[in-house]
């Protein structure tokens, strides 16, 4: 009997336990199953994950490295995705970047592109995977902007410089003590009719850039103005070929990319050859020999004069080198932020002037306010340049279809103005140590004055401001407007690495 009833307890406990551990497993996977589904909630929403240097790590989920083009092997960003329901998420990004190229592969090794778009959104990466599947690794390379470049490369100087001081580096020029402030060499900031400006000023080595090339196949080389008020980069031609054509300092390493060759590949021309009225110190100009009567007032009379129909001398010849070798990039050119040429008339002025602008009446323009004392006609010692545009329906020069300006030009190219030259670094007497320096005579867009013959603000030929009559010859440089959205793919701004730049084909 006491066999039976161990036989009988054997057979009972069997089923018992299988039972207990059907009950334990349920509930083990119950609870995991809850714990699993609390715990990941909080991840199914996008993801906002500030750029760091990390190394790849790999997660059942997605992996994401991120490149920025043109610096070797950096990795910006590398980790796991947690993915939402529609398999999308981010990575937030500090500046705008544009994506150049992605590569994507699944766990069992197979390439994949067409099921997964990835894109940029508000500075943040968005990755779609319409197949969601998990185990897939993604490499994307960024390009990033030229803008943003600029202002991460440059601290940006406090405050505002002392215009009347030249700005440079006394060891550049032999130590003679030319350089009346060596602390201001830099990137400072300003306002121009866009928003926030920032410009180049004094005795500066890493503003340049390669963009184009010309008829012949050599690189043209520019150097940066200033990042405009709309995002985009305005340039002045430099030159072209190689790095050691367009520097004239480039086999001294103290000197190396500092200046600025008078480079004749552009060359010399008149601004306008005729001279005998106001008309001629326009850029553009009008009727020439206006006079009033019952039908047109001295507003008219101005108007007619200072309109937009016939080019300036200058104009022609920059706009015969822009078809000649720049018209093919014309679609990664910026109209909007245009060229001023200011023809408004200075209220201040000599007794002998008139307030008249037209005609043959003596008159001083607003340029040479800022530039100029009206009573000595020297430059003044300390210079009121500004970077807004005081008519600008009139005289900032833009392109037919653009949003602001005249709209009279063929082409979205003119000449540096004769503020942003004593932004750069002049007082108006001279200075041949700021990176402007060309140590020849260079034409601005701003006219002068009208004394019985037409009058241009010029970069003179010691470095400093001047101007020049109309009829005379001085070399004229180019100046361009690239897009906001110009990309930067290489470089630092240096003579032997300057920034190349890239856009986007569609």
């Amino acid at each position: 009997m006491k066999k039976d009833k161990g036989i009988k307890f054997e057979t009972l406990k069997k089923p018992r336990l299988i039972r207990n551990l059907v009950i334990l497993f349920m509930i083990t996977f119950i609870g995991s199953a809850i714990y699993f589904k609390t715990s990941s909630a909080k991840y199914q929403t996008t993801q906002v994950i500030p750029i760091i240097n990390t190394k790849v790590v790999n997660k059942p989920w997605w992996t994401l490295t991120i490149k920025e083009s043109g610096k070797e092997d950096k990795v910006l960003k590398s980790g796991p995705g947690i993915t939402d329901n529609n398999y999308t998420f981010d990575y937030q990004l500090e500046n705008e970047y544009v994506i150049s190229s992605f590569t994507c592969t699944r766990r069992e090794g197979n390439k994949v592109e067409n099921e997964i778009e990835i894109t940029i959104e508000n500075n943040k990466f968005k990755i779609t995977d319409s197949a969601k599947k998990r185990g897939t690794v993604c490499e994307v390379t960024i390009r990033g902007l030229l803008k943003d470049k600029i202002l991460a490369d440059n601290k940006i100087k406090e405050g505002e410089p002392d215009l009347s001081k030249t700005a440079c580096d006394n060891s550049l020029v032999n130590n003679e003590n030319i350089c009346e402030d060596e602390t201001q060499n830099g990137v400072y900031k300003s306002e121009d009719d866009y928003g926030p400006t920032y410009y180049y000023r004094g005795s500066i080595n890493n503003n340049w850039v390669k963009f184009g090339q010309t008829n012949e196949g050599k690189n043209i080389w520019w150097r940066i103005i200033r990042i405009n008020g709309n995002g985009s980069i305005r340039l002045v031609y430099a030159g072209v070929g190689e790095a050691s054509e367009v520097d004239p300092n480039y086999n001294d390493d103290t000197k190396k990319g500092y200046f600025m060759a008078a480079n004749d590949s552009v060359g010399y021309n008149t601004f306008n050859t005729n001279n005998y009225d106001n008309a001629y110190v326009g850029y553009m100009y009008g009727d020439v020999g206006v006079t009033i009567d019952d039908n047109c007032n001295e507003k008219c009379a101005y108007q007619k004069t200072h309109a937009n129909k016939n080019d300036s001398d200058v104009k022609k010849a920059i706009d015969a080198w822009y078809e000649a070798n720049l018209q093919e990039e014309e679609q990664y050119l910026d109209g909007d932020a245009g060229f001023c040429g200011d023809r408004s008339i200075s209220e201040e002025h000599h007794e002998i002037y008139t307030e008249l602008g037209y005609g043959t009446n003596i008159t001083f323009y607003n340029g040479a306010k800022r530039m100029v004392d009206p009573l000595t006609m020297e430059y003044k010692e300390k210079p009121i340049p500004t970077f807004k545009c005081f008519n600008k329906e009139q005289d900032l020069y833009t392109t037919k279809g653009d949003n602001i300006g005249n709209k009279a030009l063929e082409h979205p190219i003119g000449l540096i103005t004769a503020d942003e030259v004593a932004y750069a670094g002049t007082d108006g007497n001279y200075n041949y140590g700021y990176w402007l320096y060309t140590a020849t005579t260079n034409w601005t867009m701003t006219p002068s004055h009208y004394s019985g013959l037409s009058w241009i603000l010029v970069l003179g030929i010691n470095g400093g401001g001047g101007y020049h009559g109309s009829w005379g010859l001085a070399l004229y440089i180019p100046v361009i407007n690239l897009k906001s959205s110009t990309q930067v793919l290489s470089g630092n701004g240096t003579i032997d690495n300057p920034y190349i730049v890239v856009y986007d084909q569609a």
